[in-house]
């Protein structure tokens, strides 16, 4: 167990020698809609967060830490009689 623990931990720093790898987050934000405009006020503090982890390399090493999201449109439902 601890030989295939190992292993991995060397293939997978081999692996990440030159270029970071991307690694991707995805959210779910009401950007856009008419009950809820907090979307675009969440979306700053995750792009702040992204941007601090990134720039410590040793923190994810060998991994660039993205964000997209998903505009979820968010409306106000309709009563039905």
């Amino acid at each position: 167990m601890i030989v295939a623990i190992l292993f991995a931990h060397v293939a997978g720093c081999i692996a990440l020698e030159g270029e970071p790898r991307e690694l991707r987050l995805l959210g779910m934000l009401p950007m856009t809609g008419t009950t809820w405009p907090g979307g675009s006020a969440c979306l700053v503090p995750v792009q702040m967060a992204l941007a601090d982890v990134n720039a410590y390399p040793n923190l994810l090493h060998g991994y660039n830490l993205t964000y997209k999201y998903i505009d979820t449109m968010v409306c106000q439902l309709i009563k039905i009689k």
